[in-house]
């Protein structure tokens, strides 16, 4: 069943067969809402990758794990993305927050749905994404990384559940260090104390955000939701 908000999405860009990216008509896309060219230009995540974290690594690496998984404690099992954050995507994950294009969400679900699938990463109790704090929602209006939970959620008959709630207003981390974006982020979040929010503790449970940096607002979450008592967390992200 379609939530208020995906309704009136659906009423906002009713079109299928069109790509979101390059506005092009092609029967052809049908539900994808991405044609053939602008899909090949898209780069993706070859192996070898980091086992938690899904950064390129060197087939001359000992372990298969990427320095900072190695060094850093990393409280999610593992993160799992598709497309290297670059070019296209980059542009387009751009636009989806910051030029009032939320119907991108059916774009970006659709392909993390049929990624997930390929590679059998479904198998979740629940789904909740990464969530704005107060004041960014107002400005914003919405909450990409939760309108592609939610189309996740739909699409692989997964509960949804709003499991996060921010309590820092933190800075913008785009052009902050490591180090930086740790210390900007401790403490960021809490449980949003919900009606049968217990329900989560002893589960497995996915993060949905969409870009993964350094990782660390995954892993705060992730943080958070095993302090709670979350038995197992991973992560998905668009892009990394």
């Amino acid at each position: 069943m379609k939530t208020y908000i995906e309704s009136f999405l659906e009423l906002l860009y009713p079109e299928k067969n069109t790509c979101f990216i390059c506005d092009i008509y092609d029967e052809s896309i049908e539900d994808k809402y991405i044609c053939s060219s602008c899909e090949g230009s898209i780069k993706k995540l070859i192996p070898p990758l980091c086992t938690k974290c899904s950064k390129p690594i060197d087939y001359n690496m000992s372990v298969l794990l990427c320095p900072d998984c190695i060094n850093d404690i990393k409280y999610f099992e593992s993160s799992k993305s598709p497309f290297f954050y670059d070019g296209l995507i980059k542009k387009s994950i751009y636009s989806f927050k910051y030029y009032n294009k939320p119907y991108y969400y059916k774009l970006f679900g659709k392909l993390l749905v049929d990624y997930m699938i390929n590679i059998n990463y479904v198998n979740f109790d629940y789904i909740i994404p990464v969530p704005l704090h107060s004041t960014k929602m107002k400005k914003r209006g919405y909450n990409q990384s939760e309108l592609v939970a939610r189309y996740i959620s739909n699409k692989l008959n997964i509960p949804y559940l709003n499991a996060l709630k921010r309590v820092k207003k933190t800075i913008k981390q785009s052009q902050k260090s490591k180090e930086e974006r740790r210390k900007n982020l401790k403490d960021a979040f809490s449980i949003n104390k919900t009606k049968n929010i217990n329900k989560i503790k002893n589960s497995s449970v996915l993060i949905v955000d969409d870009v993964y940096t350094t990782g660390s607002t995954t892993n705060e979450c992730s943080k958070t939701l095993i302090n709670f008592g979350v038995n197992k967390v991973n992560v998905i992200t668009i892009a990394r």
